[in-house]
């Protein structure tokens, strides 16, 4: 081999090296920036075959598509100065690789970045608020300004955040059991409160079915006395009329019924002097009985 044919393809290999150092590709899931010992150069957007000064330029391949970013739990003072726990993520993409670049050199630095301006948004807008709106009804109005608020503020490092999202949002331990003590003291005071309501409420049902006991028997006695009194004075008119009509038939009778009454038992004693009036009536008898 020739000198010319060594100089040839000495001339060739280089026509190679230079041309394929000239020559990069951008897929569709990239945009690039082309920087000259460092300094940016232009930005390559489009996808497709692209060109370079070989050797002095360099490209560095920037992700185009949505990319997630995991928020680590931080604890956030609501306006009532009550503490929260607080999970998010975000999802943003690169809308400016020379600002990207400028700020942050690599991904990694990016996201923390991204991180540190999205952790110091969250907690800017979440003070502002009370826990009630932080759990419950206005979240989405509140992801709604950090996203704003959070592409303010990314803007200057070429970010743009498409969506946030507030995973959980919890009070931290040490707070729950405080809360849930509280609760349970507030649950047990309202208990007694109820068991004294209802004793109260008994005592005084007691009290008026014990008004009502005295009153219906004292009205009962009563009736049974008036019946008793007018009982009575039947049966005095009764007698009377009967001693009226015959005195000594009503004085016999009533004779009769106390010997009934005083001797009806069989081992009934009786001592009394013969001439005692409450055997008048054997002595008339024996008298009559003699004659």
């Amino acid at each position: 081999m020739n000198a010319k044919s060594i100089a040839g393809l000495v001339v060739l290999a280089i026509a190679a090296f230079v041309g394929f150092n000239s020559l990069y590709v951008v897929s569709e899931r990239e945009q690039a920036l082309v920087v000259q010992f460092g300094e940016p150069r232009r930005t390559v957007p489009e996808p497709g075959l692209h060109f370079k000064m070989p050797i002095v330029e360099q490209v560095i391949f920037i992700d185009k598509r949505i990319l997630s970013l995991d928020i680590r739990p931080q604890e956030v003072l609501a306006s009532d100065q009550r503490r929260i726990l607080v999970d998010s993520f975000a999802r943003y993409k690169v809308v400016d690789p020379l600002k990207r670049y400028q700020a942050a050199a690599t991904d990694r630095i990016a996201s923390d970045l991204l991180e540190g301006i999205m952790v110091s948004t969250v907690r800017d807008v979440l003070a502002s608020q009370p826990m009630q709106n932080i759990v419950s009804g206005q979240r989405a109005e509140l992801m709604d300004q950090i996203s704003a608020l959070t592409n303010e503020r990314a803007a200057s490092v070429g970010l743009e955040v498409v969506d946030v999202r507030l995973k959980r949002v919890d009070l931290p331990v040490q707070n729950s059991q405080a809360i849930f003590d509280r609760m349970k003291t507030e649950r047990e005071q309202e208990a007694a409160e109820k068991r004294a309501e209802g004793l109260r409420d008994a005592v005084k049902i007691r009290s008026d079915a014990d008004r009502q006991q005295a009153v219906l028997v004292a009205d009962a006695e009563r009736q049974s006395q008036i019946i008793r009194g007018e009982a009575d004075g039947r049966a005095v008119k009764i007698f009377a009329d009967a001693f009226g009509k015959d005195e000594e038939f009503f004085e016999f009778y009533r004779t009769m019924q106390a010997y009934r009454a005083a001797l009806g038992e069989d081992d009934t004693r009786l001592i009394l002097s013969p001439d005692s009036e409450f055997f008048k009536l054997f002595v008339n008898s024996q008298a009559t009985g003699n004659n």
